[in-house]
């Protein structure tokens, strides 16, 4: 059997194979930040696709200061900032583990890259003042008292993601959101018990742990999907990832999804152009210095577009599952056509249309899209 469509097991989640769908910005809430019906239509296409570990996009752990317009074209998030939220996921995993998959909700806080509009005019949050150059942010430091009160939102909200059925909860620390700012050099100056050195960096997820492990017990997997560079001169590096997974994997995380890039070095993030096996895992290298740091499961993301280097990097020990974004976009059904053996490649071409466009229109593939649109001009 290939490895890719072995099972695997994250602590007390069985997974049917090796694959994952990686969170990805969908914008299919709803104008009350709930899963819309659309949302679950799309998870219930992918479970169906034969993915093994189904991961949401970013929930946020709390609301905007202000209220979005409703308008039916605008990509709206979801929030689990309340136990209101529960029984809004509950159907959704359960139509999901009835196709076989299992689901992980990822969360997470914006912090320095928060736009300031959607908090009343007020600067967004973040370990210390330093400025956001993509959008030209200048976020405010946070108290030792603000940070505590973080601490246990993001333990509240693994509760309510235990209580809602899902599999696993995912933190966010990657991307230069508020949990990466802070394991981050770059965004975080603090002189403070959160700051300096790279366990006080964690320390703010060390805390987050521990607080939701006295909330969903030892069993329930905890898992981080984290930068293993910021891509910025003075930010997170390769080594220092691996020492950082190795501080946060002591204090008890399951499983670490390796990722990178920030706004300011989006092109990072989700590369393009990428045409050829080469070009593909090029988060690989920074995969093979934690894999020599920690033990737990590492999940490799970042271009993987072919069954052959998803075994290559199974069979060589570096990752235990390989995690896909954009091509699941493109086609959802992807493992289920690998599975049963059409190997070609995903047909995915990494033009980038999907995310550049995805906080404004709910995610879609833009190439499909005009096809699509010219079969129907051409009947």
């Amino acid at each position: 059997m290939s490895l890719l469509f072995e099972p695997f097991q994250i602590k007390s989640i069985n997974i049917r194979n090796r694959t994952v769908r990686s969170a990805t910005y969908e914008g299919m809430g709803t104008h009350a930040g709930a899963p819309s019906k659309q949302l679950a239509k799309l998870y219930n296409t992918l479970a169906e696709g034969q993915v093994g570990l189904l991961v949401t996009s970013a929930t946020l752990i709390e609301r905007f200061k202000i209220s979005l317009p409703e308008d039916e074209n605008l990509a709206y998030p979801t929030f689990i900032d309340s136990d209101a939220m529960i029984a809004l996921w509950r159907p959704i995993v359960k139509d999901v583990h009835a196709r076989g998959a299992a689901i992980a909700m990822q969360v997470v806080h914006p912090g320095r890259q928060e736009n300031p509009m959607l908090r009343g005019g007020e600067p967004p949050i973040a370990p210390s003042a330093v400025e956001e150059k993509a959008f030209g942010n200048m976020p405010r430091a946070m108290s030792v008292g603000e940070i505590e009160e973080m601490v246990e939102k993001f333990a509240q909200v693994c509760r309510r993601v235990k209580e809602a059925g899902l599999d696993a909860v995912q933190l966010h620390g990657g991307h230069g959101y508020l949990l990466s700012n802070f394991i981050s050099p770059y965004t975080n100056r603090r002189t403070d018990e959160y700051g300096g050195d790279t366990r006080r960096r964690a320390k703010i997820i060390v805390d987050i742990v521990r607080r939701a492990r006295e909330l969903v017990g030892e069993d329930y997997p905890i898992m981080i999907k984290m930068n293993c560079s910021d891509f910025v001169p003075d930010g997170l590096t390769k080594d220092e990832a691996a020492r950082v997974a190795a501080v946060i994997a002591d204090a008890g995380i399951d499983c670490i999804e390796i990722t990178g890039g920030i706004y300011e070095t989006r092109e990072e993030m989700s590369r393009k152009g990428i045409n050829k096996q080469e070009k593909e895992t090029y988060f690989r290298p920074y995969a093979e210095a934690l894999r020599n740091t920690v033990k737990v499961p590492l999940i490799l993301v970042g271009g993987v577009r072919t069954p052959k280097v998803a075994e290559r990097v199974l069979s060589d020990g570096i990752a235990d599952m390989i995690s896909f974004s954009r091509p699941f976009i493109r086609e959802p059904q992807l493992i289920k056509r690998w599975k049963e053996g059409d190997l070609r490649k995903a047909t995915c071409i990494s033009c980038n249309q999907c995310s550049d466009n995805v906080f404004t229109q709910p995610m879609r593939c833009y190439v499909e899209e005009a096809k699509r649109a010219k079969r129907e001009k051409n009947l």
